[in-house]
């Protein structure tokens, strides 16, 4: 199916069915994104599974008494993008997501972080019908070593719904373009221009992201960044690229807690069950390539509704000992000590962080669970 005909049709779904929640679902995947300077093998590329199994009934009622009406799609936005990106001057420099998206379809959104001293990650962010195709790919369509920023082919956006967690995947370029300034966000990074450790300071910089469709616009906060192995024979593997749905509160606190135990900082955002995620993710090869396949990524969760985007930066701290992998502590030694932070309120440990996930101890005082990140 082309992407006109695919929107086409979700555009008919939409205006078929009942408005649902902001955070949809997506569909399920076995293997690590894989970008970086070369082309690399996608995620996978087999469509998801879709449900054949029809509600039945056995009585039809004789009277309807209630009338249910269905907000119409939304257009595409007329308004300008967060900021202006010269790399496309040969096609009449767009302006606007409308003015974007009639030259591609497959535009989802667009992305815009702030980067202090050097260009933003400022971009327009496509899905095709798989994560192979815009590996190798641009905006234009042009082949390319970077490609382009593109969000995981299974997450699902219609007009008014958005996945519970967005993945969205770019190359990590020497030369600074798609997502090579998310590693801003490293602890161990320091500024080649001010020489200024990153990390914190970029995150003080830009605690909050710009990820809007093309029909909304949306500010996220960031609360986490993490450094992770995607071989199995270098040790314990994360499997973020797999969460693209939230089942339930026990998935959702399980997968935050992993997420927490290899964040580079914590911060002051607070979360709770049914925030909408956006994770960001790029290839990082501090190990070496040959050595350890690895990826950075940054996570953020969307501002709510009513909610203020101000977010206090004076109270983000170093993770004095994120878990890593086997090979990362067999180079550099060291090991896990364990959790070091918790979510009581009432808890009097100096020796923890206290970060603010709603209803995370109330559930586990009665519930065990494990993410589908395992396996």
């Amino acid at each position: 199916m082309s992407r006109s005909g695919k929107f086409k049709r979700i555009a008919a779904l939409a205006a078929a069915v009942s408005m649902v929640m902001a955070a949809g679902s997506c569909g399920e995947s076995n293997q690590p994104e894989q970008t970086s300077d070369s082309t690399e093998s996608a995620v996978e590329t087999s469509a998801p599974e879709e449900s054949t199994t029809e509600a039945k009934t056995s009585k039809v009622p004789l009277v309807t008494t209630t009338t249910t009406t269905t907000p119409a799609p939304l257009p595409v936005m007329s308004d300008e993008v967060p900021a202006e990106n010269t790399d496309f001057a040969s096609v009449g420099s767009p302006k606007t997501f409308e003015e974007y998206y009639n030259i591609n379809k497959d535009m989802i959104g667009w992305i815009n972080i702030y980067i202090p001293n050097e260009n933003d990650i400022n971009e327009p962010v496509v899905q095709g019908e798989d994560n192979t195709y815009y590996l190798t790919h641009d905006f234009l369509g042009t082949e390319v070593k970077e490609g382009a920023i593109f969000a995981d082919f299974k997450c699902a956006f219609t007009t008014r719904t958005r996945p519970a967690n967005t993945i969205l995947y770019g190359h990590n370029m020497a030369s600074g373009k798609s997502f090579a300034k998310l590693t801003r966000y490293c602890t161990w990074n320091t500024s080649k221009i001010t020489g200024q450790r990153l990390g914190i300071s970029q995150y003080i910089a830009a605690p909050t992201v710009t990820f809007d469709t093309v029909w909304e616009k949306g500010t996220y906060k960031v609360f986490a960044a993490i450094f992770v192995n995607t071989e199995e024979k270098n040790g314990e593997v994360f499997k973020y690229y797999k969460q693209r749905t939230i089942s339930g509160e026990g998935e959702f606190y399980d997968y935050i807690g992993k997420i927490m135990d290899r964040s580079l900082f914590f911060t002051d955002v607070d979360l709770e069950y049914g925030d909408e995620l956006l994770t960001l993710s790029t290839c990082y090869y501090p190990l070496t390539k040959q050595a350890a396949d690895t990826r950075f990524v940054v996570f953020a969760r969307r501002v709510r509704d009513g909610e203020s985007a101000e977010v206090d930066t004076s109270k983000a701290i170093e993770n004095p000992n994120p878990l890593y992998f086997d090979y990362y502590y067999q180079v550099n030694g060291g090991s896990w000590k364990g959790r070091n932070w918790d979510t009581d309120p009432n808890s009097t440990d100096t020796t923890k962080t206290h970060l603010k996930i709603k209803g995370f101890d109330e559930y586990y005082k009665s519930h065990e669970t494990t993410a589908s990140t395992e396996g």
